[in-house]
């Protein structure tokens, strides 16, 4: 999973924090690092769609607030995580904090389009999960969307988060979407993918192959509400473009509960062909 140079740079600075304090096991608590930076922490209700979090700023003095209407501790340590990042990443805070303004309202998760948002999403999922003690328990807990749950466990991560991360160091064929109703939000693919000379990866907005499992449980939203699940096999070029024939995934999906969306997991331990990898377009 390729990350662009700002998106490194919050994983680096995340990683940096986590070294710095000495953390050695998982999970890590955000709570306790925003208190130690004396960053009071609290629930706030909030009607605004799609906000999540909270950062303010009187002074030299920060707090920071999430929104009640998350019921999920993962997330809810992933939002806190996210305002940390604002925190703690360069130049974020004279950005959101022009003079006269002392509150700012983050939409987490990734899918804001704004750079320093995705930066702070970055920032958040590794803080929570930093590959010097994630990759390890990762190699533990198996493959494929099993291992996924097992590690949202060790870590108290959401999900959404865990999975994302997963593909970030997977050396297997991973695809990690979000999707709502009939399209795609957001991808995020493994390197193995990645590497694939040809394949197109999918952007926001883009059509899920109409007979997947994926398609076919988001046309019940009860799914989707109620946080259920469901599964079954997919055939990678269904999904992507320009990627090799016969490469047969299994299809984890979820519903997001009150967040509106699925998640899909997609996993193979099937090595790709060696002639697809290397061949040409032309």
């Amino acid at each position: 999973m390729r990350l662009s140079l700002d998106e490194r740079e919050a994983e680096f600075i995340a990683e940096q924090l986590v070294t710095e304090r000495g953390i050695t096991a998982l999970p890590i608590c955000p709570f306790t690092i925003a208190k130690d930076k004396g960053i009071e922490v609290q629930p706030r209700q909030s009607d605004r769609p799609g906000v999540s979090g909270f950062l303010m700023r009187v002074g030299d003095q920060f707090g920071i607030c999430y929104a009640t209407h998350i019921k999920n501790d993962g997330f809810i340590r992933f939002t806190v995580s996210h305002e940390l990042g604002h925190y703690f990443l360069p130049g974020h805070c004279e950005h959101l904090f022009p003079k006269g303004v002392f509150l700012h309202e983050s939409r987490s998760g990734y899918l804001s389009n704004d750079p320093r948002e995705r930066q702070a999403d970055i920032f958040a999922t590794t803080l929570l999960m930093p590959e010097a003690l994630f990759v390890p328990t990762m190699r533990g807990a198996g493959s494929g969307f099993a291992a996924i749950e097992q590690l949202a466990t060790n870590c108290r991560t959401s999900i959404t988060a865990t999975a994302i991360r997963y593909a970030r160091f997977a050396e297997d064929p991973v695809a990690v979407i979000v999707s709502r109703g009939s399209t795609v939000d957001y991808c995020f693919i493994s390197s193995p993918l990645e590497d694939i000379r040809g394949l197109r990866p999918l952007r926001k907005g883009a059509l899920l192959p109409p007979n997947s499992a994926t398609a076919i449980f988001n046309k019940v939203e009860a799914n989707i509400a109620g946080g259920l699940q469901d599964g079954g096999y997919s055939q990678l070029d269904n999904w992507f473009d320009g990627a090799p024939n016969h490469i047969e995934m299994t299809e984890d999906v979820v519903g997001l509960g009150t967040y509106g969306r699925t998640l899909t997991v997609l996993c193979s331990d099937q090595g790709l062909p060696d002639d697809d990898n290397d061949s040409d377009d032309d």
